[in-house]
């Protein structure tokens, strides 16, 4: 997100909702992202310079690239945008289990595109104690926030490299699965998911806490490091000034060994070892004996070459997830082979 994807939170919209807060359905704000590239317009931030979280009004909330020994580049504001919309899903799910309701839906607030999930109750649901389904479901929804807001900012990848642009003439297409957007995502949601159990502090406070300490605990940087780890990449990641070619894809969303770990410069910090971190699974929300269908239904100007890719021979209107996202996958590593940028899973 930034003159493309990551300064592409248009800037009218933004400031409006920055001013305003929330919309009237408690949906998270959009913030202002970048590259995480040392070309025009990337902020880079280092620990003092990142300012309180604010999940209403972020006038003064602080957002842009820093760089840490163990976790490469982060995207302050990808960050605060998965960590939000996990308390956001958090509490839909939750309100959704006690009411047991069967159906709901969401979006991502910058596209068009609809997420529909049909719940599965277990059989005694309705015969256990209240007290013992407010507890189940407390814990099913700090689990269903997290894994929904993975795949919602995952499906956002993969909506861009289709050529979806939040803007319509801003060009999204090389902000698509670049390095730093997956673990970025991760850490928000984790962080996140640690504020909500937080009964001490309030959500904002909570996580401007946990944000500074992970940061310290990844060894975060000065920002004319940060800088200095993306030029270190040119050529080699990116290339470019105004206009951006991403070199390198980062596909890695854990679906190989359940983790993600970030990509490090080689040539920032001595000996650096990278921190990977598990993606959100559903283990309570199997244990329980709860079931789900989940899919998305593109709404998108693209999103008849979207569903062709699981659907070749049209008449398909959705994409189900988790299991059609493998495929989508397969199809952008050969579509990257073809034009000639480096994929890394």
């Amino acid at each position: 997100m930034a003159a493309s994807k990551k300064q592409v939170w248009a800037w009218t919209i933004l400031v409006l909702l920055a001013v305003t807060g929330c919309s009237i359905n408690d949906e998270p704000r959009p913030r202002l992202g970048s590259y995480a590239t040392s070309t025009p317009g990337t902020n880079f931030l280092e620990l003092k310079s990142l300012g309180d979280h604010k999940y209403y009004d972020g006038l003064f909330e602080k957002n842009g690239i820093v760089y840490t020994c163990r976790g490469g580049h982060i995207d302050i504001a990808h960050l605060r945008i998965a960590a939000d919309y996990t308390r956001y899903l958090y509490k839909r799910t939750l309100k959704c289990l006690l009411k047991t309701d069967r159906r709901f839906s969401f979006k991502l607030n910058v596209e068009p595109s609809r997420y529909y999930i049909q719940l599965t109750y277990p059989k005694n649901w309705q015969d256990l104690p209240d007290l013992q389904k407010e507890q189940i479901a407390e814990e099913i929804a700090l689990e269903m926030g997290q894994y929904l807001t993975f795949t919602m900012v995952t499906w956002h990848e993969v909506l861009t490299f289709f050529g979806y642009k939040s803007m319509a003439f801003l060009p999204e297409f090389s902000s698509a699965f670049s390095w730093e957007d997956n673990y970025s995502n991760l850490l928000g949601i984790r962080l996140a998911a640690a504020a909500i159990q937080n009964k001490q502090q309030d959500y904002d406070k909570a996580m401007t806490s946990l944000i500074y300490a992970q940061m310290e605990h990844l060894g975060i940087q000065p920002a004319s490091d940060a800088r200095a780890a993306a030029e270190a990449m040119r050529g080699i990641w990116f290339e470019g000034n105004i206009f951006v070619t991403m070199k390198v894809r980062n596909m890695d969303i854990g679906l190989d060994d359940g983790q993600i770990t970030p990509l490090l410069v080689p040539s920032m910090c001595e000996q650096p070892q990278p921190q990977p971190y598990p993606i959100p699974t559903l283990t309570s929300f199997t244990k329980y004996g709860f079931d789900m269908d989940l899919y998305v239904r593109p709404q998108e100007f693209e999103k008849d070459q979207i569903l062709k890719v699981v659907c070749p021979d049209g008449g398909c209107n959705r994409v189900h997830m988790p299991a059609d996202l493998p495929i989508f996958l397969e199809h952008i590593k050969n579509r990257c082979s073809q034009i000639g940028c480096k994929v890394v899973q």
